[in-house]
């Protein structure tokens, strides 16, 4: 069950020191993923799947085949800001690309 308690923009850049890569943009947490080979790509984004399925949370994604960049921002529409469920998807996705990358 994903935890939608409001964080303010303090709690926010405060958890946002723990999240590689991550930053705050706008009422979003935005981070750009560059992994260059195309297998490990696609474990990426399977993984990125299962954290989606996992926490019933849906970032936008953006998939640049040219650069080998993915663009993934998380914010809980129905609050209307970032919420614990975005931190918590963001560190999921920080321990997948671990997990991959080695």
């Amino acid at each position: 069950m994903e935890n939608k308690t409001a964080l303010t923009r303090e709690e926010v850049l405060k958890a946002l020191e723990d999240l590689e890569g991550w930053q705050l943009e706008f009422k979003c947490i935005t981070r750009r993923f560059y992994i260059e080979d195309w297998a490990k790509i696609t474990a990426f984004l399977k993984e990125v799947a299962n954290a989606i399925e996992k926490t019933n949370h849906h970032p936008d994604i953006i998939f640049h085949t040219a650069t080998k960049t993915i663009t993934i921002s998380t914010t809980t529409h129905s609050h209307g800001g970032i919420t614990q469920a975005d931190i918590d998807l963001a560190k999921a996705l920080n321990q997948s690309l671990e997990k991959i990358l080695g």
